[in-house]
Formats: structure tokens, sequence, C-alpha cells
């Protein structure tokens, strides 16, 4: 069969697009998705399907999108087969697909799926094929107002079916005796998350404060997210521009470190649930933080003093700090 031409090619997240929608070119009658997703899709699930040689003038996405128009790839359908060189959309984004293997589960039935075409070798090919895959996944995040929290694995849909419990990335990545799958993905999952994350906050300027509200504790605003974390120093967090923080570099604190509460609960234990409001200048009594808690005494020379009871003023929690 000739190579199949699309009825329309388009750039999305930086990926060219050929769009060869198989709800309006299917001539074999093969079967068909017909669930809509309209106003329910939850995310985007990421597959590996292999790599493949093919002709030259194609590419193997169009060529998985062919074998599925041919009837060839039994019951998988999918919304995208991604390329080294671009993708290929099989599916109206508001129609379900078939690719999670959960029956009518959210898999299938909320979420849209790239198959990210790749060999095992991770070589430059492999490589252009999940950047693809990445900006591609980060496009349609940003396009339906989700966050990376909404980025999934097969197999994480594999492991909701089977009734195992976590959260997102732990069943993302959790092993599944079934399938594991992005295959190729996987083994560097937390990159291929940190990829999408980038792409989908690109054109936004990140603020390095202490908080959001303290805005004269800026030390800088960037465009570039890695030049951000690069600037955050210690107690310092980086914003994105509706002040949420997505990096944070913790203060670490030691014995007799000076400090000053405001208006602070200090607590009688490292476990007590209440205490009294102090406000002052106190001493960190050893610097060993214990469930959030730090000990605290009055004078610099009581730090390590025994007996504890009769040098340590009590506890405050870290955040107080």
């Amino acid at each position: 069969m000739a190579i199949l031409k699309p009825d329309k090619t388009m750039t999305f997240g930086g990926v060219t697009v050929n769009e060869f929608l198989l709800t309006k070119h299917n001539p074999r009658n093969i079967a068909m998705p017909s669930v809509s997703m309209e106003g329910k899709i939850i995310g985007v699930t990421i597959h590996n399907t292999s790599w493949i040689s093919v002709a030259k003038g194609t590419t193997p996405a169009e060529q998985y999108t062919r074998a599925t128009y041919n009837g060839n790839m039994n019951d998988v359908r999918v919304h995208y087969y991604v390329d080294h060189t671009c993708a290929w959309q099989n599916l109206p984004l508001d129609l379900s697909g078939w690719h999670a293997a959960d029956g009518s589960g959210n898999g299938n039935r909320k979420t849209i799926a790239i198959e990210c075409i790749m060999s095992s070798a991770y070589n430059e090919n492999d490589r252009k094929s999940e950047d693809n895959a990445a900006r591609l996944a980060a496009a349609l995040l940003k396009q339906y107002g989700l966050g990376i929290e909404c980025l999934f694995t097969h197999t994480h849909w594999l492991n909701v079916k089977d009734g195992r419990k976590g959260d997102v990335d732990t069943l993302n990545t959790m092993r599944n005796s079934y399938k594991m799958c992005p295959l190729y993905i996987l083994p560097h999952w937390a990159a291929f998350k940190a990829k999408v994350q980038e792409y989908l906050t690109e054109g936004q300027i990140y603020r390095v404060r202490t908080s959001w509200d303290n805005v004269k504790s800026q030390t800088g605003a960037f465009k570039n997210l890695k030049n951000a974390k690069k600037s955050c120093k210690a107690g310092y967090s980086v914003f994105d521009e509706n002040g949420t923080s997505v990096f944070t570099v913790e203060k670490t604190y030691k014995k007799c470190d000076k400090i000053t509460l405001r208006n602070a609960v200090l607590y009688a234990s490292s476990t007590a649930m209440s205490g009294v409001k102090k406000s002052g200048t106190f001493y960190l009594y050893d610097g060993v933080e214990v469930n959030g808690r730090y000990r605290i005494t009055t004078k610099s020379a009581f730090c390590g003093k025994n007996p504890i009871g009769q040098y340590v003023t009590g506890w405050v929690d870290k955040k107080d700090i």
C-alpha cells in the first residue's frame, strides 16, 4: 500500500504533527473506540513501541499508522505515534483510545495516548523520539490545563487495575508482571518527567525568594528553570508565575545556631500536639532534627550541656525557625 498522506500537518509543542484520523479513514472497517472523552481528560499516558526500519520517504510513525489503517495492529488504538522526526495523530483528542489494557478504566477512557517509537539501544534516533514525546506530552498537558502529576505510564493503569495503592509515580514505576511500559523510558522515568516539566513551563518567569509573599527577598528572575535552580541557595525556593514553589533548597541547621522566633509554638517534646507561643532569640541545643523539630536553649553556652532537662527550653517546628 502507498505511503499515507496526512490531511493536515501542523507544529504542536515544537513537534511536527501529521493528522490522519482513523475516524475519517477506515475503508477496511477496523474496530474503533466510540466513547467520548469530551470534558473528561485527566492526563497523558506514555507508551513505548519498538523501532522499525522503513522505506525511504516515510517514517516509523507513518508506518505504524498505516499498519493500524490496514488492520494489522490488532485492537491497539492510540492518539499519537511519535518517532525521531514527527508524530502521526490517529484519533481525535475527544475520543477514547484502546491502549491501557484497563478496559473501561481511566487509562483508556480519560487519557491521551502517546506511543513513543524507540529501541533498547537508546541511540540518537531513540533520544530524538523520546524528546519529541516529551514535547508533545507537555503541549497536551498545557492545552488541558493539567500539571506534571497528570503524566502517566501504561504500567500505572495496570497497577490501578490490579488494585495496587500508591502515589502517581509509585504506580507509574511499580513492577507489574503483565507488562512494564514504556519499556525503554521507565529505567529513567524521573529524567523523562523532568524533561516534560521543563517543556511544560517554558516561557514562564521563575523567581527565587524565601517565600512568595516576601518580594524583597528576591535574588533573581529567570526564564530558564535550570538557571533558577542553580541560583537558588539554602533557605530559598523557586516560584512559578502563580506563586507555586517548584524547587526548594532546604536550609540546614547546626548546633548553637542563633535563631529568632516570632510567636512560634514551643513544644515539650518532638511529638507533643500542643504548646505555648514564644518569641525571642534562642539557640539550637544540638542541631538534630527529630520529627521536623529542633530543641532550643536560651544561651549559646547551654548548647549540648547536660542534664538535657536543665538546659533545653523546648522544641520548635523547623518551619518556625
